[in-house]
């Protein structure tokens, strides 16, 4: 299990065999169907790069062993990372400054349902 001081990577689909075989079956069915055909009915903003597409689910299916950021991955200057070390804290969730930290709640913004789960985790922990 990927882990991280953020908590965003704990529970990350990416190389999992659900999501792997989801994006293997997505893949398999566009490649089946004549979608070359009918892309230019939907032009301009509308429109999408097919080419463009492949190559967002193959990096899915070829990126599937990030480590998370406790084991190197992630950022290489994350500033949750940074602070979590700085301040010995095993998870964000531990931080007593947690609530009114800003670098933690300006990613947490693009990420609501993560705040959930954190939540969850530090109760489950004692926290």
């Amino acid at each position: 299990m990927r882990e991280s001081y953020c908590g965003l990577c704990d529970q990350c689909p990416l190389g999992t065999p659900d999501f792997l075989e989801a994006l293997a079956k997505v893949k398999n069915h566009v490649n089946q169907l004549p979608v070359y055909w009918w892309t230019h009915c939907f032009p301009g903003v509308e429109g999408f790069s097919l080419p463009e597409f492949f190559k967002g689910i193959e990096w899915f299916l070829s990126h599937t062993d990030c480590p998370g950021c406790k084991e190197g991955g992630g950022l290489e200057q994350c500033p949750l990372r940074d602070c979590a070390i700085q301040r010995q804290v095993a998870q964000c969730s531990e931080c007593p400054d947690q609530e009114d930290c800003e670098r933690y709640n300006i990613i947490m913004q693009g990420y609501p349902g993560r705040m959930i789960y954190l939540h969850r985790y530090s109760i489950r922990m004692g926290l």
